[in-house]
C-alpha cells in the first residue's frame, strides 16, 4: 500500500480543495492510480473556504472571497479521531473520505482539525488553502504530516511507501523516526517529489518556531536540520527519502543545483489524465477511430487515421462553445473564425502572463494584417502576491485601451479560473501560449492538456516543452532553445520579439492561409503529446522507478 500525501487535490470543480497546477496534477495522478489499479490511499486537508473565489473590480483589481461549497455533499465523515500535538497541547483531528472508483479504488482522506474543543487557532487551519504563512502554515503542515500519519494508523493502514508529493507533508518523517529510531529504516519507506525550481519557493520555518511546536518530540535534534537558522522542509524530505525525483529532465538539473547533496536525484516528467482533459467532441472521434485510447493513451498515435476534416470540425464546435462562454462572461465580442490564443494559468511575475501585451501597438498592427486576433486570459494571483496582482491590473488596463483603439484585436479576461473553465479553454483555443521565464518552469501541464486536444503549443523552451516540443511540427518555441545545462534566465525583450515575429510570419499565415497544414500540426500535437505526456505513463514510471524498488 502506497500513502500519497498532498497539500491540495483537484478532483472535481465543485470540490474547493485545490488552487492550481499542483492540486490538479495530484487529482490527475490519483485518477490514473485508480485506472491502473495501484494500491494507494491519498492524504490531504479539508478546506471549508477553498482557495479563493476571484472577482475583478471596476478598477481592474483582483478581489478575493471565500468559496462556498457543500463538502457534506461530496465527502463522508468517518467516525475516527486522532490526537495531534501542537506545542505542549494535544488537539483533535478527524477525517472525511472520498472514493475515486475505477479498475482500482483509491480512498482520499481529508484531515479536519475544526473540531469542538480544539483551540480556535487550530480550528482555523481548515478554513482556506494557502491563506497564511509563518505559524499558520507550519501548523497546517504539522496537521498534514503528523496528523496524516496518525490517521492512517488509526484506520488500520500500514503503508510500505510514504510518498511526499512536494514537501508540505515532510513532518511525517518525525513520526517515522519516532517509530523506527533508525534514519535508514525511514529512508526505506519514504520517497519525495519536488515541484519547485527556485530556492525561495521551498517552505522554511525559523528554528525556534519549529522547536516550540515540536517540544514534546524529544527524539528530534532540529539543529541538525538547519539551513541559515531555518528548517527547510524540502531538505528534510530529501534527507529521509530513499528516492527523490524532479518533474522534468530540465527541472532535475535545476534541482541538483539547489540540492547538490542529492547526487542521485532522478526525474519523472509530469503528465495529465487524458480521459479527464480531452474534450467530449474529440473523445467521440477517438472512440470510433482509436478504440481503447482511454485505457492505453499510447494508441493516440493512431490519430492520423481520422479524416482531417472531422478533427477540424470537432475543434470548431468546441471553439464555438468557448466563444459563446467568453462573450457571455466577459462581453468580449469574440468571433469563431478568428485565431484565438489562450493564456491561462496562475498569475505571478515569473510566468510573465502579460508578456504578449508588452507592445500593444505592434500587436494591433499584427492583428490588422490578417483577419484579426483574439486573446483570452484567465488565472488567479495569490492574495499576497503583489507582483501577480499588478499583472492583472495591467491586463485590464490594456484590454480597455485596445477596445478604444481597434476591433481587429480583441482581448478578454475570464474570472475565477477553475477546472470547468480550464477544460473549455484547453480544448477551444487555437493556440496555447505559455511564456514563463526560463528556467523557472519545473514542468508545466496546461500545454499538455491543450496539445492532446489538437490545440497548438507556443511555449518557452523549458520544463516539459523542452522534452516534447518539435519546432514547426507540433508547435513553436519562444526564444533561443537552450542546452540542457544552460540555467541562464531568458530575456523578456528577446522573448516578446520572438512572440510577435512568429505570430506575424509563421502562426497567422498558417492559420488563415494554409488550413490543411494547420490540421497536420493539430494531428501531430495529439500524436506526440497525448501519447506520452499523460499520467498513465507517469504513474507507470512511479511504480517501476519508485514504488517497486522501495518495497523490495
Amino acid at each position: 500500500m502506497i500513502a500519497y500525501f498532498v497539500m491540495e487535490i483537484g478532483l472535481d470543480a465543485h470540490m474547493a480543495t485545490y488552487s492550481g497546477g499542483l492540486g490538479i496534477l495530484a487529482g490527475d495522478t490519483v485518477l490514473s492510480l485508480a485506472d491502473l489499479g495501484v494500491p494507494v490511499v491519498a492524504v490531504t486537508l479539508l478546506y471549508r473556504g477553498g482557495y479563493l473565489h476571484q472577482r475583478i473590480n471596476p478598477q481592474g483589481e483582483q478581489v478575493e472571497y471565500d468559496v462556498h461549497w457543500d463538502y457534506h455533499r461530496h465527502l463522508r465523515k468517518l467516525d475516527v479521531t486522532v490526537d495531534v500535538p501542537f506545542g505542549d497541547r494535544l488537539q483533535k483531528a478527524t477525517c472525511w473520505e472520498y472514493w475515486v472508483r475505477s479498475k482500482g479504488d483509491v480512498r482520499v482522506l481529508f484531515l479536519d482539525a475544526d473540531v469542538e474543543g480544539n483551540d480556535p487557532e487550530i480550528r482555523r487551519l481548515n478554513h482556506r488553502l494557502y491563506s497564511g504563512d509563518g505559524i499558520y502554515r507550519l501548523r497546517q503542515e504539522i496537521l498534514l504530516g503528523i496528523g496524516g500519519y496518525r490517521m492512517l494508523k488509526a484506520l488500520g493502514y500500514n503503508p510500505s511507501v510514504y510518498h511526499m508529493n512536494e514537501s508540505h507533508s515532510a513532518f511525517l518523517v518525525v513520526e517515522l523516526l519516532k517509530e523506527f529510531g533508525d534514519p535508514q529504516e525511514v529512508r526505506k519507506r519514504c520517497v519525495f517529489t519536488t515541484h519547485t525550481p527556485v530556492p525561495v519557493g521551498h517552505d522554511r520555518f525559523p528554528l525556534n518556531m519549529v522547536k516550540e511546536e515540536f517540544k514534546t518530540y524529544d527524539h528530534m535534534n532540529w539543529e541538525e536540520e538547519l539551513e541559515d537558522g531555518h528548517v527547510n522542509l524540502s531538505r528534510l524530505a530529501m534527507k529521509y527519502s530513499g528516492y527523490a525525483n524532479a518533474v522534468s529532465f530540465k527541472h532535475m538539473l535545476v534541482s541538483k543545483d539547489i540540492f547538490p547533496e542529492r547526487k542521485d536525484l532522478d526525474y519523472i516528467t509530469n503528465g495529465v489524465h487524458h480521459v479527464r482533459w480531452i474534450h467530449e467532441e474529440i473523445a467521440e472521434l477517438f472512440n470510433y477511430y482509436i478504440p481503447h485510447w482511454d485505457s492505453n493513451p499510447q494508441l493516440l498515435y493512431g490519430v492520423y487515421s481520422i479524416p482531417s476534416h472531422l478533427i477540424y470540425e470537432a475543434h470548431d464546435r468546441i471553439k464555438q462553445q468557448l466563444i459563446n462562454f467568453v462573450n457571455r462572461v466577459a462581453d468580449a465580442s469574440f468571433s469563431s473564425d478568428v485565431l484565438t490564443i489562450g493564456v491561462a494559468r496562475r498569475i505571478t511575475p515569473y510566468k510573465r502572463n502579460d508578456l504578449i501585451l508588452r507592445d500593444v501597438e505592434r500587436l494591433i498592427r499584427i492583428s490588422e494584417i490578417y483577419d484579426g486576433l483574439q486573446i483570452v486570459f484567465a488565472g488567479k494571483s495569490h492574495p499576497r502576491d503583489e507582483g501577480g496582482k499588478a499583472i492583472i491590473r495591467n491586463i485590464q488596463e490594456k484590454i480597455a485601451y485596445i477596445r478604444r483603439r481597434t476591433n481587429k484585436l480583441k482581448v478578454a479576461f475570464v474570472e475565477n479560473y477553475d477546472i470547468d473553465v480550464a477544460r473549455l479553454l484547453v480544448a477551444g483555443c487555437d493556440v496555447w501560449l505559455n511564456n514563463p521565464k526560463r528556467p523557472l518552469e519545473a514542468c508545466g501541464t496546461s500545454g499538455m492538456k491543450a496539445g492532446m486536444n489538437g490545440v497548438i503549443n507556443f511555449s518557452t523552451w523549458d520544463g516539459w516543452w523542452l522534452e516534447g516540443g518539435i519546432e514547426g511540427f507540433n508547435g513553436w518555441g519562444i526564444g533561443p532553445k537552450p542546452t540542457w545545462q544552460d540555467l541562464s534566465p531568458s530575456d523578456d525583450g528577446q522573448d516578446a520579439e520572438d512572440i510577435y515575429n512568429k505570430l506575424l510570419y509563421t502562426i497567422m499565415p498558417l492559420y488563415y492561409l494554409r488550413k490543411d497544414d494547420w490540421i497536420k500540426l493539430m494531428k501531430n500535437s495529439i500524436a506526440t503529446i497525448g501519447s506520452y505526456f499523460n499520467t498513465h505513463r507517469m504513474v507507470n514510471e512511479y511504480v517501476s522507478k519508485m514504488y517497486v524498488n522501495m518495497t523490495r
